[in-house]
């Protein structure tokens, strides 16, 4: 791994991914992080407000790129002992279309966000970014909880829908991650009540848990089965008593995965998971 991208909004939470960032990164001996800011000029909507004119713009861009340029002064300054390069790169638009844009000129490998959990208002606003991110893009998305606290990535586990398997996981970039990090791999599974389909006719179940087996084969994983009611409280209970250092999920479209990764889902797992999540594009 070479590139990690970190956006930024300088916050508390931020810094701490970034943190995180910077541990991962010596972990995997990648070599730089870009500190990535997208900032957007407020727009007056009131008819006699005037317009926003040039230097204001200027002012915006000069300021992005001054915090920026101090955030990785704070980090060359902390990370003193580290061969990681830190770049800068301020942007005017949304986080999702700057690293788009960067993914076509400099391609990324990872992409490193905190979120804040909480109260409501912390989840509708400080989250929102990051968890449009999660839903919007096909990179590789590591989300930092707030207060996390690096610790080497040894133990991962792949929160797993068995239902066409051979179409949603991605073996080659979970395969990537075990190899980067020399990580065990735990597959998790919520076993819900048979449908009356699967009671009627038990081989279609063996069959999509021989799917499973069959693809992730070269990734030798441990397999574990839960009836938990609560998929969050499964899972984070599988996480702490199995010492899990990043939980590795694929939202889907479909059955099963709608119902855990629709917007509410996604976003309660972001918030409350006990350590990172690592967000996977499904195989195509």
């Amino acid at each position: 791994m070479k590139t990690i991208v970190l956006p930024t909004d300088f916050s508390a939470t931020a810094r701490n991914a970034a943190d995180y960032a910077v541990h991962f990164a010596q972990q995997v001996n990648a070599e730089r992080i870009i500190l990535l800011h997208a900032y957007e000029i407020p727009v007056a909507i009131d008819p006699m407000m005037p317009g926003i004119q040039i230097p204001e713009v200027d002012g915006f861009r000069e300021t992005a790129e001054n915090r920026l340029l101090q955030f990785r002064a704070d980090l060359l300054v902390k990370y003193s002992d580290t061969k990681i390069i830190f770049d800068t790169l301020a942007v005017y638009g949304s986080i999702l279309s700057a690293l788009e844009d960067l993914q076509e000129k400099d391609p990324i490998e990872l992409v490193v966000m905190g979120i804040t959990g909480g109260g409501a208002l912390e989840e509708t606003l400080i989250g929102s970014n990051t968890v449009h991110i999660a839903e919007n893009t096909s990179l590789p998305l590591i989300i930092v909880p707030a207060n996390t606290v690096f610790k080497p990535v040894k133990k991962l586990m792949f929160a797993c829908d068995f239902n066409d398997a051979e179409k949603y996981i991605p073996v080659n970039q979970i395969a990537a991650f075990q190899q980067l990090t020399g990580s065990s791999l735990d597959v998790f599974n919520i076993e819900g009540e048979p449908s009356e389909f699967e009671e009627t006719f038990p081989g279609t179940v063996m069959g999509e848990s021989f799917a499973v087996h069959t693809v992730m084969d070269t990734l030798n994983p441990t397999y574990h089965f839960s009836h938990a009611k609560n998929f969050l409280d499964g899972v984070n209970q599988f996480v702490d008593e199995k010492g899990i250092d990043l939980v590795i999920t694929v939202p889907k479209e479909h059955n099963f995965f709608e119902r855990i990764f629709s917007s509410s889902h996604t976003k309660k797992l972001a918030f409350h998971s006990h350590v990172p999540v690592l967000v996977l594009s499904r195989q195509d």
